[in-house]
């Protein structure tokens, strides 16, 4: 009888005890915490900057050491006084500090959501400060803002907008978008978020008392917000400074709400680690539909901040920025190398809603999984430019479907991949 092509296939067990001795899975604890003591160490002369007294554990059983930087600085086991700063971390984030392949800003709080007891306690400049003294350079505090300082203005002239991305990392298109775009798309913002509140879907923000709202994926949510990805400014800004098939790294509104806290200062690009700072890896744009102003929570910048080795030394002051203001129809352009962040809203009354596009290179994973999250009813509907911006479509050998990758090529989940076919072969 001819064998079956559903051959009985066989399963290999990985984690059962294996005969060829302690090749896989060493524990390196102890190797590790021990390294990051020595780079301690070695970078202690540098920490007189720190001007405060720090705290240091790298883990649950390991003893809390003390680095006194209030003078000459000095390694303690122990102290009676009270620290400025209290820091628990990983001593893999230590090495990895010193080797350039974390960020800092994004070490020392990437941890917290999950994990609380992770976040530094006290002076945070210290413990950032503390980071940026392990790692192979030590980058400067932003430019802080002097009024009279000249900065981007809202401007029709989209030449004038480009200059002023690549000299201060944002521009401000006027006029972007006409009374009764503004008018559409504010009323479906609003509307789509008091919906998600009833619904009891709504993501809040802006401090402990969420005034702020969130609105992800509006793909789904309204053919207006499919309209606005065919806008003409798409195509005049992005192609040029993320080249020909750039992605959408995420699509959201926000609206800015009176009583909120500012979010920290961040760069879009904060999650490609090891960190680069001499390329763009994407450019947010920002869709004003209401007046922005300082007071009613304009995006907080560093202009220029975007070039260079620069990062803020507390990145919950936002001290020394400065709002990116314009009136409503606005398009605020942001390179993600740009620090920023939500500011205060400090107005009496009303909100500040805005729409958020934001653009990746086409090598760089997706913030929304397109594919898991977008409805059935509206992929079906997606014209072909919006299905590229959202990863339907290949680029170089990327993003194919069961090996095809020719460029261009539109995809789809497949409903019945190729499964096992074994067939018996000769020994």
């Amino acid at each position: 009888m001819a064998p079956s092509a559903t051959t009985e296939t066989r399963t290999l067990s990985f984690t059962a005890p294996r005969k060829v001795g302690p090749k896989y899975g060493k524990d390196r604890s102890e190797a590790n915490y021990q390294r990051a003591l020595e780079i301690i160490k070695e970078r202690l002369p540098r920490m007189g900057m720190l001007n405060g007294l720090l705290m240091v554990n790298l883990g649950a059983n390991r003893p809390d050491i003390f680095i006194d930087a209030r003078g000459e600085p000095r390694l303690l086991e122990k102290t009676e006084d009270t620290p400025d700063t209290r820091l628990n971390i990983k001593p893999e984030y230590i090495i990895q500090f010193y080797e350039g392949k974390l960020e800092p800003r994004y070490g020392l709080f990437k941890d917290a959501y999950f994990h609380e007891a992770s976040l530094p306690q006290g002076n945070l400049r210290i413990a950032i400060k503390f980071a940026d003294l392990l790692c192979p350079v030590n980058p400067s505090n932003p430019k802080h803002y002097q009024p009279g300082m000249r900065l981007p203005q809202p401007t029709e002239d989209l030449e004038q907008v480009k200059r002023d991305i690549r000299e201060f990392g944002y521009g401000l298109v006027k006029n972007a978008l006409t009374p009764e775009e503004v008018a559409i798309l504010k009323k479906a913002v609003q509307q789509q978020a008091a919906g998600e509140r009833k619904a009891g879907v709504a993501n809040m923000d802006g401090g402990p008392h969420g005034p702020n709202q969130r609105i992800w994926t509006l793909v789904n949510k309204g053919q207006e917000f499919l309209d606005l990805l065919e806008h003409p400014l798409i195509d005049e800004i992005i192609p040029e400074f993320l080249g020909e098939q750039a992605l959408i790294h995420s699509y959201s509104a926000n609206i800015v709400r009176p009583g909120n806290i500012p979010m920290q200062l961040h760069t879009d690009q904060v999650a490609i680690q090891p960190p680069i700072r001499d390329i763009n890896f994407g450019l947010n744009i920002l869709w004003f539909l209401e007046d922005v102003t300082e007071e009613n929570g304009g995006t907080r910048v560093y202009p220029g901040s975007h070039i260079g080795a620069v990062a803020p030394d507390d990145i919950f002051d936002i001290t020394g920025t400065v709002a990116a203001e314009g009136p409503s129809g606005t398009a605020l352009c942001i390179d993600s190398r740009l620090w920023h962040c939500t500011g205060p809203n400090r107005a009496k009354s009303g909100e500040r809603p805005a729409i958020l596009m934001f653009f990746m290179r086409s090598f760089i994973r997706q913030q929304e999984n397109n594919f898991l999250s977008i409805r059935p009813e509206v992929e079906a509907k997606l014209t072909d430019r919006v299905k590229a911006f959202l990863g339907y479509r290949t680029t170089g050998a990327l993003g194919g479907v069961e090996g095809e990758v020719r460029e261009g090529i539109f995809v789809k989940k497949v409903e019945n991949p190729v499964g096992p076919f074994r067939e018996e072969v000769a020994a």
